[in-house]
């Protein structure tokens, strides 16, 4: 396995940089070069592909790919080996001939080869396992996934998981420039939560896995409990056959003793020896009987105490079984769940929203309208107030005829007065003067004092309307001020339905790995 921690450590800008530095260096040797010298350079100017490990990612060294021809992206075998330049990985979840990675007509693009695992671009498989899939143009900086994680048990019973390739891609056209990003990431964000079709394709992966597992524990199982059938019917029936063959055995030994000795004419003392003799083989043959025997009723107690394990051992792989049928169905259980607790805050955030817009669009025309209110408001705020500045000097000016007129009522006042001291003969005279003035000046005076009485009335009205205006103003603004409440208590209700989303989204994923377990 490959495991480059330096290359995986290097950050993919530097790669760009260096990319970078070559093409100057490139142009800056073309200008000065010969015909020949441009021919010699001109084959590097390929295309370029740079995969960038991934943290999550199987390990593996950043790799630089010229794309001057299709590129073969695989597992590793014996005359491909993986290195810098290559699309081979040391990975054993990638098929043999995965993908293929090309550059056509200024675009790249690539392709799954009847893979088992699949490829992945931005988390959205491109076609089912066993399949060719169709050509997909890929970006600079999209997320390429070859394989899924592959969880195996060893000889000795320990679950290994089998990373995938994981990694950000960065592309270069052979002039030099990179390519352009992905067309989604420069698009503005769309409200609303987005579950992932990697994720339910996982989940749905786990599934099967499971349901293929218990299948597997099931006709195993069933294999086993054949199995134990057959042995103790073997047993049975070995020991049988034993028995009978030794009877069989004893009785033509017997038999052929009994022949020998009568075929025999020997004396008194000889049959007597021979009878010894017989008795003796009789013993002997016993004693082997008893041993055989002995040894025979272990073996069956070593066959009985395995068949008791080998029960055990069943009883157990069907009590797991039972288990783990309960956990997949619990677990599709709370999938189902949670699918529909998920639909319904779909329902409610999009509810949230649509009355959010009709707030922000009620709030805008409110909006609107306070502003041509206040508009119109401060207008005739602004004639008022001209109006009061010119009654305010409308009325110094009277006030100031007023004083004035005062003044030479006093003064012809005094005048009649010394007059009247001098000449006591023309009392009448200044009595009708008197009267003259007092007819002809009197009565202006008084006409100009009506005036800023008048005056002043109109300005208190006009200050009763600027103050009703200004009450209009602030129940505008404290209209605006509930509208506002209102949508910061809309937004806060959006906020709290997409953290319950994203927590039935983590729920999800958690039940994905307790089913992967």
């Amino acid at each position: 396995m490959v495991n480059n921690n330096t290359s995986i450590a290097c950050p993919s800008s530097r790669s760009k940089v260096t990319t970078q530095q070559q093409w100057i260096q490139f142009e800056n040797l073309s200008h000065g070069s010969t015909v020949e010298e441009e021919d010699s350079l001109r084959p590097t100017m390929s295309a370029l592909a740079i995969l960038s490990c991934r943290p999550n990612s199987h390990p593996f060294q950043e790799r630089h790919i010229s794309l001057h021809e299709p590129v073969k992206i695989g597992r590793s075998v014996a005359r491909a080996r993986p290195s810098a330049s290559n699309g081979i990985f040391d990975c054993k979840v990638l098929s043999r001939h995965h993908a293929m990675l090309w550059y056509e007509n200024e675009k790249f693009y690539i392709q799954d080869t009847k893979s088992s695992n699949g490829t992945f671009i931005n988390n959205q498989r491109l076609c089912k396992s066993g399949e060719e899939s169709p050509m997909r143009e890929i970006f600079s900086g999209d997320l390429i996934q070859f394989g899924v994680e592959v969880m195996e048990n060893n000889r000795r019973g320990e679950k290994i998981t089998h990373g995938c390739i994981i990694a950000t891609i960065t592309l270069y056209h052979p002039d030099g420039r990179e390519a352009k990003p992905t067309p989604f990431l420069n698009a503005p964000h769309q409200p609303g939560i987005a579950i992932q079709s990697q994720d339910l394709y996982q989940l749905a992966h786990y599934l099967q896995e499971a349901l293929h597992r218990e299948k597997m524990l099931e006709q195993k199982l069933s294999s086993l409990q054949q199995l134990v059938n057959n042995t103790q019917e073997a047993a049975e029936s070995g020991w049988q056959a034993l028995i009978d063959e030794d009877k069989l055995l004893s009785r033509l030994e017997m038999l052929e003793n009994q022949l020998h000795i009568y075929s025999k004419n020997h004396s008194e003392d000889t049959l007597r020896q021979e009878l010894a003799a017989s008795i003796e083989d009789k013993m002997n043959y016993e004693t082997t009987a008893k041993e055989s025997l002995r040894r025979v009723l272990q073996e069956k107690l070593d066959a009985v105490t395995k068949l008791s394990d080998l029960e055990r051992s069943l009883t157990s792989a069907e009590d797991e079984c039972s288990h783990l049928k309960e956990i997949c169905e619990s677990g599709q259980e709370e999938l189902r769940q949670l699918a529909k607790r998920y639909q319904d805050q779909l329902k409610e955030v999009q509810e949230l929203q649509e009355k959010l817009q009709e707030a922000e669009k009620s709030h805008q025309e409110e909006l609107e309208r306070a502003e041509k209110e206040k508009q119109e408001l401060t207008e005739k705020l602004e004639d008022m107030m001209q109006q009061e500045s010119t009654l305010a000097a409308k009325i110094e000016s009277l006030q100031a005829d007023n004083d004035f007129a005062k003044e030479q009522l006093a003064a012809m006042k005094a005048k009649l007065e010394s007059m009247k001291e001098t000449n006591q003969g023309e009392d009448k005279v200044i009595t009708l003067g008197l009267d003259d003035i007092s007819s002809e000046d009197i009565i202006p005076i008084t006409e100009k004092d009506s005036g800023p009485e008048n005056l002043e009335d109109k300005l208190r009205e006009l200050q009763a309307q600027i103050e009703v205006y200004k009450a209009k103003l602030e129940e505008s603004d404290v209209k605006l001020k509930e509208s506002r409440d209102k949508i910061e208590q809309l937004q806060k209700e959006l906020e709290m339905a997409q953290l319950d989303s994203r927590q039935y989204l983590a729920k999800m994923t958690s039940l994905e790995g307790g089913f992967f377990d």
